[in-house]
């Protein structure tokens, strides 16, 4: 009998079954019994130990010089040995198993840990992105309500600008009785002399080639662009339809407060020059 079928047969005498035996000393590298009894042990509950042996898994057939058998063969073990035996194995399997749980009980413990601490990580990550998206949020609406101020503040500049070029272009009084030359903010004292005189020759007509059209959107937001006064409203209202961010596809029509007045189809074939839309207008979005 070879040393390796020696073992075997300890194995097989402490309980172990001989599939069981065939895998332990293989894989312990048929270092001997004690290895084996461990690894056996360790793996006391892995069904798959029982499965048939396959070709790979027998156990190669070597003679060496320690693998010759004793000049006295070994005697076999007596019932009462084998008993004591099998209850120190199971005493070590008892110990191994308490060894294999605590371990395993820490490692999930120490996976829990871990995972708390990610996931402590990830709250705090993503509340800061959140506090930063916050304040991006405010400081886009805070730059948007002072933009709107700066526009609404450009486009009362530009009506009452506009109002003096009209009364200038047509030499019409002021609303506090003077002439067009006095409502002027730049007017002095010598031109409204000047003015009153009834041999002053009326204020030269002005030529304009663009004139500046702010479009305000059902939402209130404007659209401010240039366009030559010859170019017709159609022009004017295709641009809209382009460029409108208020989130809305219908078609729409113009009008104005001042004068009130709704665009007709006939209107957008019209150039914005002889629709009075010159030097500046403000259209307003209408269905």
């Amino acid at each position: 009998m070879s040393g390796q079928e020696a073992w075997m047969q300890t194995l097989q005498d402490m309980g172990f079954p001989p599939n069981r035996s065939k895998r332990a000393l293989k894989a312990t590298d048929f270092k001997g019994v004690e290895p084996a009894m461990e690894w056996l042990l360790a793996n006391a509950d892995n069904p798959s130990l029982d499965d048939p042996v396959s070709e790979d898994e027998e156990i190669p057939v070597t003679v060496t010089e320690d693998d010759k058998p004793p000049e006295e063969p070994k005697k076999p073990l007596t019932e009462e040995e084998r008993r004591e035996r099998l209850e120190k194995l199971e005493e070590l399997r008892k110990v191994k198993r308490a060894e294999r749980e605590e371990r395993e009980k820490k490692e999930a413990l120490e996976k829990e840990k871990k995972r708390i601490e990610d996931g402590k990580g990830m709250t705090e990550i993503r509340q800061k992105v959140e506090e930063q998206e916050i304040k991006k949020m405010a400081e886009l609406k805070r730059r948007e309500k002072q933009e709107e101020r700066e526009a609404k503040a450009r486009v009362l500049r530009q009506i009452e600008e506009d109002k003096i070029a009209r009364r200038q272009k047509f030499n019409m009084k002021s609303p506090d009785g003077g002439s067009a030359a006095t409502a002027g903010p730049s007017s002095t004292p010598a031109a409204a002399a000047q003015s009153a005189s009834p041999s002053a020759p009326p204020a030269a007509k002005k030529d304009y080639t663009e004139t500046r059209i702010q479009i305000r959107q059902t939402n209130g937001q404007p659209i401010i662009q240039t366009f030559g006064v010859k170019e017709q409203l159609a022009a004017v209202r295709l641009y809209a339809q382009m460029n409108r961010t208020d989130g809305q596809s219908a078609p729409f029509n113009f009008m104005t407060n001042f004068p009130k007045k709704v665009f007709t189809d006939e209107d957008y074939e019209n150039s914005l020059e002889n629709l009075g839309l010159v030097p500046s207008a403000v259209l307003m979005m209408t269905k």
